[in-house]
């Protein structure tokens, strides 16, 4: 179980929550893993939430390992 909530740079300044760890594609020499996350606040007396992701492209190596190739930010529509 996660114990630390980690920092994730939003336009609001606030706390993202962590939602899930998930693998979108994978063949065999690459690895698109997305790291999502809720960012709620509360607006003019309005509940809202943001959710955005960390898209990580990693490239496999011969010996298993992954090599991070490109990392982004984006906010899920």
């Amino acid at each position: 179980m996660q114990t630390k909530t980690p920092y994730i740079p939003t336009r609001e300044r606030a706390t993202a929550v962590p939602l899930g760890n998930f693998d979108v594609m994978e063949d065999g020499n690459t690895l698109v893993n997305r790291l999502y996350y809720a960012v709620p606040r509360f607006e003019n007396g309005r509940f809202q939430c943001s959710v955005f992701y960390e898209e990580n492209i990693f490239r496999k190596e011969p010996n298993g390992d992954l090599m991070l190739v490109h990392s982004n930010f984006r906010e899920e529509n």
